[in-house]
């Protein structure tokens, strides 16, 4: 009777299945065009999905773009080696070499380009001589003090300046440079429109911010402004070629920036004065004002602008004139011994750009002149985020605005700061939050105060925009030390009080590793300041003293893991009353963070295995 039942079930499902499609065949012309009007519908609703798709990644920074399709820096792949290679190949081409220097250039040097002084505006080699001459009369051009490996210290042997957006820096070889604005500010630091290079003609107006508020003349505020302008127009200049040249033999076509933020100006003394530079004993090329590098703390892919001009100088030697050696950029690969280095004379005037990923794969050295002293502008676009003053300035406020030392700053009583903390949940807040006070007064410390403080009150003098943001930045760092000392002094208590409801073995890890990190910054610094070198500069050159990292307790890493030991003890006892469970195991690595002891455990079964 059942198999009847579930026949007749089957049956008539199949039946109304039946009708229905028979109903779908006998519909009617105007409900089938609707039809097609609703897929025509839904079509469109597909291209405004693809439209908004084509924005967002428009929308997408070059950067995040470039890393996607192209990669990075450190995979970009070394160019092929010169097909012409052999054993009698000499150690470095030059463009007397003909066609061997063309051919080597067209196949392992494609980024580099370079154009005559005859090819470019006049009026930019009369405003870049103008604004080179009223800023080194301003005094701008200093040695810097760098630490090439982090080892032993030396003074540079060109002095060099700083020009860019307002608050960049560029950190080089171990030490921060902190650049003159280009353009006018405003009130809270950040950079104002200027205007087109072609376009200025010495407008008051423009640069009356640096002269009204800064203090610079009136001389070394056009020369600021007039640099900045000529960066636009370089930058503008090199994207033409990257999309005419460069461009179409990359695939999707994208390339790097060329928005230059920024540019290194060298002033560079010949042989004839500069009697102890230095020669390039790889490939013999001559002596090296500035040795072989790649240019650092750039955008991935971006391109560099260099421009220089020579100045003639007054020598006793007769001879000098015809014994003259002209400036030269040198390029080599990097890590290509056969590919022979390429040596480039540069009259006057000229421009050369390294393009794209050129700087990614090659290195290049500057070749110094006998008798004519060098200036060279080196425009580049600076890595976006941790190098300025706009990016540390709103750090400070984010971390100072936390839940931590928002109620420490907002409350009276110091016991009711913590009380919202008590759970789980905010207990892991709470050691967020420390966390970030705790790095951003290493990064503080070490990557900007020190690097201002340890060039000089003469620097310090030179650069008056970076007044106001280092009286902010020490604002901020005596804030983060008031509320790091409170969690640490909460911390210690926590080792002799019998309860405390928002101490937990992560808030004395985070202390653990971020006060041992910055112990070993400041032995690295203390010897840094020790050296000797320092003794040979005028006073005003030498480091500044300051109190602001003198701490006011001891709470020194090996004393908080102390603290951490004691507190752990103390949990396991009320865990076990009986004292005797896991007390022998927590006395040994109790003091350990849990880092630290899941490498002592992964440590010990590898023993383990070998035995």
């Amino acid at each position: 009777m059942k198999m009847d039942a579930n026949k007749k079930r089957k049956s008539s499902i199949e039946q109304k299945k039946g009708r229905k499609i028979k109903k779908r065949k006998n519909v009617p012309k105007e409900e089938n065009s609707t039809k097609k009007k609703k897929v025509k519908g839904s079509n469109v609703k597909h291209e405004q999905v693809s439209k908004t798709k084509n924005q967002k990644k428009q929308l997408l920074s070059l950067a995040s773009r470039l890393k996607k399709q192209r990669g990075t820096a450190a995979s970009t792949p070394l160019p092929p080696e010169w097909s012409r290679a052999s054993s009698n190949t000499p150690k470095y081409l030059s463009p007397k070499d003909g066609d061997d220097f063309e051919s080597c250039v067209h196949e392992c040097y494609q980024g580099f380009r370079y154009e005559k002084s005859n090819e470019l505006p006049p009026n930019i080699h009369t405003e870049f001589s103008t604004s080179f001459k009223e800023m080194n009369d301003a005094g701008l051009f200093l040695y810097d003090v760098v630490q090439p490996g982090g080892k032993k210290l030396s003074r540079t042997f060109v002095t060099r300046t700083l020009v860019g957006d307002p608050g960049s820096t560029y950190k080089y070889l171990g030490l921060r440079l902190f650049s003159h604005p280009w353009c006018d500010v405003n009130e809270h630091g950040d950079g104002e429109i200027t205007g087109d290079f072609g376009k200025y003609k010495g407008s008051l107006e423009l640069g009356k911010t640096l002269k009204d508020k800064l203090g610079y003349s009136a001389k070394c505020s056009k020369s600021l402004i007039t640099i900045g302008l000529i960066n636009k127009y370089l930058g503008e200049r090199t994207n033409a070629i990257l999309k005419n040249e460069i461009s179409p033999s990359i695939k999707n076509g994208l390339v790097g920036s060329a928005d230059y933020s920024l540019t290194l100006i060298n002033r560079m003394e010949p042989t004839m004065i500069k009697k102890d530079l230095k020669d390039d004993k790889i490939h013999g090329i001559g002596k090296t004002s500035v040795s072989w590098h790649k240019d650092s703390g750039l955008q991935d892919f971006s391109s560099i602008a260099v421009y220089h001009t020579l100045q003639n100088i007054q020598s006793d030697n007769n001879n000098s004139a015809s014994a003259s050696e002209p400036w030269k950029v040198a390029l080599r690969v990097a890590d290509n011994s056969k590919t022979p280095a390429l040596s480039v004379p540069l009259p006057s005037g000229t421009i050369y750009y390294l393009l794209d990923d050129f700087n990614h794969q090659h290195e290049h050295a500057v070749i110094s002149g006998s008798t004519s002293l060098r200036y060279s502008s080196t425009h580049r676009v600076a890595r976006d985020g941790c190098g300025g003053w706009q990016y540390i300035r709103d750090k400070c406020k984010s971390t100072l605005s936390n839940s931590l030392c928002s109620g420490f700053f907002n409350r009276e009583i110091d016991e009711d700061i913590l009380k919202e903390f008590s759970t789980s949940s905010k207990k892991k807040q709470l050691v967020k939050d420390f966390r970030a006070c705790l790095t951003l007064m290493i990064e503080l410390e070490f990557e900007w105060l020190r690097q201002w403080h340890i060039q000089g009150h003469h620097h310090a003098d030179l650069h008056r925009f970076w007044h106001r943001p280092f009286q902010s930045l020490e604002v901020s760092y005596r804030k983060l030390k008031e509320v790091v000392l409170f969690i640490l002094e909460t911390l210690r208590e926590a080792t002799s009080k019998t309860k405390s409801n928002i101490i937990s073995e992560d808030l004395f890890d985070v202390a653990i590793e971020n006060v041992e990190s910055r112990e070993k910054h400041r032995i690295t610094w203390s010897l840094r300041l020790r050296d000797s070198i320092f003794a040979t500069l005028p006073e005003e050159m030498q480091p500044i003293t300051t109190s602001l990292f003198d701490d006011d307790d001891d709470a020194t890493a090996l004393k908080i893991r102390k603290w951490r030991g004691r507190y752990v003890k103390s949990l396991t006892l009320k865990q076990d009353k009986t004292g005797s469970r896991n007390t022998k195991i927590n006395e040994k690595t109790s003091n350990l963070t849990k880092k630290e002891k899941k490498k002592v455990a992964s440590n010990w079964e590898k023993l383990k295995r070998k035995i």
